[in-house]
C-alpha cells in the first residue's frame, strides 16, 4: 500500500524554480477516464489531476451521447463494458433504451453477421423483421430495411451523474483537482517524473497519461514514442421529430452510417462520420450535419428542416481501434490511459478499476478475462521490438 503524505517545498534549479506538488501518482487529463482513474487510484495513494482547460470533461467527455451497449466496439471494449455495468446500476445513472441495428434492404446478410459475432457474450440479442422494426420506431420507412437486430438491455447513461460520482470520490479521497494547468514539460528527474504547467511543477513517479487525444503529445513531451494515435471528429445535432419520440431506441444503421436518438423532447442525430482531426477543441461540420440529415432521410419519415443545436467531439482511437492501457514497455512510472475511441464513458469503471490494479498492485484485477484482457490493450503491442 502507497502511503506518501502530500507535501510542498520550493527548489532551486536553472529551469524548475517554482513551489512543487507531490504525490503518488500525476493524472494528465481530467475527462471521464483522468477522473474515474483518480477516484479509484486516491483510496490507496495520493493524486493529483492536472486539466488543462477550466473545467473537467470539457472534451470529448462532456459531448458524449453515452450509451450502455454490449455489442458495440472491440473485444476488449466489449468486456470492459460489462465488468462496468454493476457500478452504473448501483450508481443509479441509467434509464431504460434498448438500441435497434437496423440493415438496409439491399445488406440483408448483415444482421446474421452481427448475430454471430455478437450472441455468444449478449444472448439477449435476437432478430427483428421489418414489422416488429416498425412497431418499434414508427419513423422507420419498411421498404428502406430488410431486417434488424434488438439490443433489448442496453441503457442510457447520464453522463453528469457519472462524472459527479467519480469527482466525489476522488475529492473525498483527497485527490487535488487542477485546472487551467496545461502541461508544458516533464522530465525524469531520478526515480520521479516532473510535470510543468507554466508557474508550477508537480512531482510523481508515476504518471498516467489520459490525455484524450493529446495523448501523443503528452508522451513525446516525456520523450516517449507515440503509439499512433489518431482523434477522428464526429459532428451530432439536435432536431424536434414534430412527435414523440421519446420511447424510440438508439437506432443505429448496421454500417453505422448514421443513427438517431430521443434527447428529452427533441432527437439528437448524426452521420457517424469519422474524419480525421489534429487534437483541437472540435466544432461542429455543417457539411457533415447536412449528411446525417441526408442519411436519416433516406431510412425515416423524418423531415428535418432545422437543427436545433449541435456540437461536435474528438473519438480517439489507437491503430488497432482497441484502447492502450499499462505501463510503457520502455519508460519506468508512464501509465497509458488512451484510445478508447468514443466508448470512454462506458468502460470508465473497470477500466479506472483496471488501472489502480496495475499501478498499485502491479498486477491486473482478479478478473475471469484479466489474462485475455492483457493481451488486447498492453501498449507494448505497439512498440517495435
Amino acid at each position: 500500500m502507497w502511503t506518501h503524505s502530500w507535501h510542498r517545498w520550493s527548489r532551486g534549479s536553472s529551469d524548475w524554480t517554482c513551489d512543487s506538488l507531490n504525490a503518488d501518482v500525476i493524472v494528465v487529463g481530467g475527462g471521464i477516464a483522468g477522473v474515474s482513474a483518480a477516484a479509484e487510484l486516491s483510496a490507496r495513494a495520493s493524486v493529483v489531476v492536472v486539466e488543462a482547460e477550466p473545467t473537467l470533461n470539457y472534451h470529448a467527455s462532456g459531448r458524449s451521447a453515452a450509451m450502455y451497449s454490449e455489442c458495440r466496439g472491440s473485444e476488449a471494449i466489449r468486456l470492459l463494458t460489462q465488468r462496468s455495468r454493476e457500478f452504473f446500476v448501483d450508481e443509479g445513472v441509467t434509464s431504460p433504451r434498448s438500441v435497434l441495428y437496423v440493415a438496409p434492404y439491399d445488406e440483408p446478410d448483415t444482421i446474421g453477421s452481427m448475430l454471430a459475432e455478437f450472441g455468444t457474450l449478449v444472448p439477449s440479442l435476437r432478430e427483428v423483421d421489418r414489422d416488429e422494426i416498425v412497431t418499434i420506431c414508427d419513423a422507420v420507412r419498411p421498404e428502406t430495411v430488410s431486417t434488424g437486430m434488438l439490443e433489448p438491455n442496453a441503457m442510457e447513461l447520464d453522463v453528469d451523474l457519472i462524472a459527479s460520482a467519480f469527482r466525489r470520490t476522488a475529492r473525498r479521497n483527497g485527490a487535488e483537482m487542477l485546472l487551467e494547468q496545461r502541461v508544458t514539460r516533464i522530465d525524469r528527474d531520478g526515480e520521479m517524473w516532473r510535470v510543468g504547467t507554466g508557474a508550477d511543477t508537480h512531482r510523481a513517479p508515476v504518471i498516467v497519461n489520459a490525455a484524450g487525444a493529446w495523448g501523443d503529445q503528452v508522451a513525446g513531451l516525456a520523450g516517449i514514442p507515440p503509439l499512433g494515435l489518431a482523434p477522428l471528429l464526429r459532428s451530432v445535432f439536435l432536431f424536434d421529430p414534430r412527435r414523440d419520440a421519446g420511447h424510440w431506441p438508439l437506432l443505429v444503421d448496421t454500417g453505422e452510417r448514421w443513427y438517431l436518438k430521443p434527447e428529452g423532447p427533441n432527437v439528437l442525430g448524426s452521420a457517424a462520420s469519422e474524419t480525421p482531426s489534429p487534437p483541437v477543441d472540435a466544432r461542429p461540420d455543417e457539411l457533415d450535419i447536412a449528411l446525417g440529415i441526408e442519411r436519416i432521410g433516406k431510412t425515416t419519415d423524418l423531415s428535418i428542416r432545422s437543427v436545433r443545436s449541435s456540437w461536435a467531439g474528438l473519438r480517439t482511437f489507437t491503430p488497432d481501434r482497441t484502447p492502450a492501457v499499462g505501463f510503457d514497455p520502455q519508460v519506468e512510472g508512464f501509465f497509458w490511459l488512451v484510445g478508447q475511441g468514443g466508448s470512454g464513458i462506458k468502460t470508465a469503471p473497470s477500466l479506472a478499476t483496471y488501472t489502480a490494479s496495475w499501478i498499485l498492485d502491479g498486477c491486473p484485477p482478479a478478473w475471469d478475462e484479466a489474462d485475455r484482457l492483457n493481451g488486447l490493450v498492453d501498449p507494448a503491442r505497439f512498440v517495435d521490438g
